[in-house]
């Protein structure tokens, strides 16, 4: 028998019918339930008010200056290095705005988002960047990927200001393979308009704007760029979006270095050297072109020398400016002082005799004439003239070291001149109480002591100008781009070292050197000129004197009269010929014979010059100027240039910016190149007259 369930399924209305009479589902119930749910919402509502105070509140300033920061940065602009110009304002060194390129190596990782979804490809991204970029920068590819494999660092520099067009190819590299990690930062970029003109005048800069050498170096506050920073907004990938209007300023210009140099003139100056060295292989050599009236200096040339645009190619010894920073003795280019602190103490006079027998003993030492021959009684006059190194011990003798050295000091030796240019030695001088006889003696003719070139030019040009020891100077003044003059160099007389009296008759005794005596070859025709030779034994680094080597010199003005310009001729170690006479003068004349042609110095003797009449006479030479003919690629074609006088084949090749070096005087008969010959700005053309 079946047993049927005690209880029985209830129909749907029956259950319906339960629940309305309150069985099994109270109202309790529901509120149990609304309550947790709101505990739920106030939780949850509480959380979220928590949220809120912690990030608006507590942590809001924080936050909110990263937010900035994440849209905002300051974006660096450099305003170009202050230029230096000649006293003409001509340019010498400019600088440009340049683009300089560094990595953040922990950037460089592929970004898939870049390449698009299955497109990525598998490389090595650092591999790839040094070996596209390597050529484009002229870097080893092993150096490259060093440089981009160092996880520790976020900023490396790959090469600093480089070219417009290598840093677009850059830019183009980077873009072309989808390298990341790489920015460019704008530098101040120096360039040397010239080359290697004036090159240890004016030194150079490092690759942070920072003046290392020369004038860029005692210059550096006045022409220095600046960093000006301003606000603006950037992407997400760090991509600045424009000018944001924030903080915006404009870039300031610098100010403006004007030298005393004469850029012709060091042109002029710097040609000389470079054939003396090629004629005489000295192993150096220094030359200063100097105003004696108002101590500007209007040229300083150097070899070795070296392109300041290239100068981390260069030997450290280029660097040097040896016309202040070497010193050396001076021998008979020193025997005109000497003669003046005579002149002034009343010990001798232009016609006071002496008895040159060709040599003397003093303390043990015998001191010989250049040549071992004696002139017999001669006057002072003659001494000067003729380089007597006997007559210069005996007056030596006579000052006595006291007043010798006190002379010298005088005259500026033994410490710098106070030039505005760097690098100035002081020089070396005895102490007059340990001097020996042989000692005064040697001391008056330019042995024993050492002197700058600067210092040996500046105390001749006190001879030059009537007595006044000058300060020299290189800066002709700074100026502001307002044109407010912030700095400025004028004469400045130190102090007075002989009578105007004293000045003239040294001036005669020189100028005799030059017309009659050992300085024969430094004539020029038409110019008074006054100036002395000297030939010294170079000093040993280790003590005494290295044998067979000689240091060569000639220093001198023009017009002896009335002096213009003053100029001091330096050849260390020249081979072959080494006397002043033979390798220093004839450089003097050449390179002031060529300046004084380009300067329009009139000549004060015309006697044997050519005259305008027959310069112009019809029927033997041309009535019309020889034209340069301009080719296409900017180069010059020369005419014939015989039949002129200097001045005008001068005027013709300036036209071209030629070089002339001239070779006797009168009219032109030959030339080299020769009619027809190419030629490019800055060289030269050698014209014989007679």
């Amino acid at each position: 028998m079946i047993r049927r369930p005690s209880h029985r399924v209830l129909s749907f209305k029956e259950t319906l019918a339960k629940k309305r009479t309150g069985k099994d589902f109270t109202l309790n119930d529901s509120k149990k339930r609304t309550g947790v749910m709101g505990y739920v919402i106030l939780i949850v509502v509480l959380v979220i008010m928590g949220r809120l105070f912690w990030l608006q509140i507590v942590k809001g300033g924080t936050l909110g200056r990263e937010a900035i920061a994440q849209i905002m940065g300051e974006n660096v602009e450099i305003s170009p290095r202050g230029s230096i110009v000649d006293r003409d304002g001509e340019e010498l060194a400019v600088s440009i705005i340049s683009k300089s390129l560094y990595v953040d190596p922990q950037e460089m990782d592929d970004n898939p988002e870049q390449w698009g979804r299955g497109k990525q490809p598998v490389r090595d991204p650092r591999q790839v960047a040094a070996e596209k970029l390597a050529p484009v920068l002229g870097i080893k590819e092993e150096e490259l990927h060093e440089c981009f494999a160092n996880p520790d660092r976020r900023f490396v520099w790959v090469k600093r200001t480089l070219e417009p067009e290598v840093a677009s190819q850059v830019a183009e590299v980077i873009k072309e393979n989808k390298l990341s990690g790489f920015h460019f930062q704008e530098e101040s970029k120096r360039y040397y308009t010239k080359n290697k003109l004036a090159a240890q005048v004016l030194g150079f800069v490092g690759t942070d704007d920072k003046g290392l050498e020369g004038i860029e170096a005692s210059m550096d506050k006045y022409i220095k760029g600046k960093a000006i920073k301003q606000g603006n907004f950037f992407d997400a990938r760090g991509n600045r979006m424009g000018q944001s209007g924030m903080n915006e300023v404009e870039t300031p210009k610098m100010n403006t270095v004007y030298l005393t140099i004469d850029a012709k003139m060091q042109f002029i100056l710097e040609k000389s050297l470079d054939e003396a060295i090629a004629k005489t292989h000295a192993a150096s050599a220094a030359a200063i072109l100097m105003n004696p009236k108002t101590g500007e200096i209007l040229g300083m040339a150097n070899r070795p020398t070296f392109d300041p645009n290239k100068f981390s190619q260069a030997a450290p010894e280029a660097f040097m400016n040896r016309s202040v920073a070497i010193i050396y003795e001076p021998g008979s280019v020193f025997k005109p002082i000497m003669g003046c602190a005579g002149l002034m103490e009343g010990v001798i006079t232009p016609t006071t005799k002496f008895n040159d027998l060709g040599s003397i003993d003093v303390g043990g030492r015998r001191i010989r004439n250049w040549d071992g021959q004696g002139l017999g009684m001669v006057t002072f006059t003659d001494i000067i003239k003729y380089s007597l190194n006997t007559g210069m011990a005996s007056l030596g003798l006579k000052l006595g070291g006291k007043r010798e050295t006190e002379y010298a000091k005088k005259f500026g030796f033994g410490s710098p001149t106070g030039s505005d240019i760097p690098g100035e030695e002081a020089g070396i001088l005895y102490n007059p109480d340990d001097m020996v006889p042989s000692d005064v003696a040697t001391m008056g003719i330019g042995q024993g002591i050492a002197v700058s070139p600067l210092q040996m030019l500046r105390a001749i040009c006190a001879i030059a100008n009537g007595g006044e020891l000058l300060k020299p100077y290189i800066v002709k003044k700074v100026e502001s781009p307002d044109g407010k003059i912030l700095q400025e160099g004028q004469k400045q007389v130190v102090r007075t070292v002989i009578t105007p009296e004293v000045a003239e008759e040294m001036r005669g005794m020189m100028e005799k050197v030059v017309s009659e005596g050992g300085g024969k070859t430094a004539q020029i025709k038409g110019y008074k000129i006054a100036g002395k030779t000297g030939t010294a034994e170079k000093l040993s680094p280790n003590g005494g004197y290295i044998p067979g080597v000689y240091i060569a010199s000639f220093v001198g003005f023009v017009p002896s009269d009335d002096p213009q310009y003053a100029m001091l001729i330096m050849l260390d170690s020249p081979k072959g010929a080494f006397y002043g006479s033979q390798v220093s003068a004839p450089i003097f004349r050449d390179t002031l014979q060529q300046i004084l042609v380009a300067k329009g110095i009139q000549p004060s003797d015309s006697k044997g010059l050519p005259t305008v009449e027959s310069l112009q006479r019809k029927d033997s030479g041309p009535t019309t100027l020889p034209q340069l003919t301009i080719l296409d690629d900017g180069k010059v074609k020369l005419p014939n240039l015989a039949g002129y006088s200097m001045r005008s084949i001068a005027e013709v090749l300036q036209q071209g910016k030629l070089a002339l070096v001239p070779r006797g005087s009168g009219i032109s008969w030959q030339q080299k190149p020769g009619p027809g010959a190419t030629l490019s700005e800055g060289d030269t053309v050698e014209v014989w007259f007679k």
